[in-house]
């Protein structure tokens, strides 16, 4: 394989790590400014109050979208191989 192909295969990679990982991230940033946000509102200066919601919001996301991510994993791996 050449340069050009491993570049391109690494820019592709990273492409699609990208989109994967998004969606789990956005919905970590909203639940933290949301948790923060009422935390502020009623003065609760404790820092691991934020992260129990923070942790259930991201991880019932992951479990949501469990199968979207696969089939986007599953799909790279198959052009890569060239099966698809």
């Amino acid at each position: 394989m050449s340069d050009h192909g491993l570049v391109s295969l690494l820019q592709s990679a990273l492409g699609v790590a990208l989109v994967i990982s998004l969606p789990l991230l956005l919905l970590a940033l909203v639940s933290g400014v949301i948790s923060g946000l009422l935390q502020s509102l009623a003065n609760v200066h404790d820092a691991a109050a934020g992260f129990a919601p923070r942790l259930r919001v991201t991880a019932t996301g992951a479990l949501l979208l469990a199968g979207w991510m696969t089939a986007k994993v599953v799909d790279f791996a198959m052009r890569c191989w060239g099966g698809a």
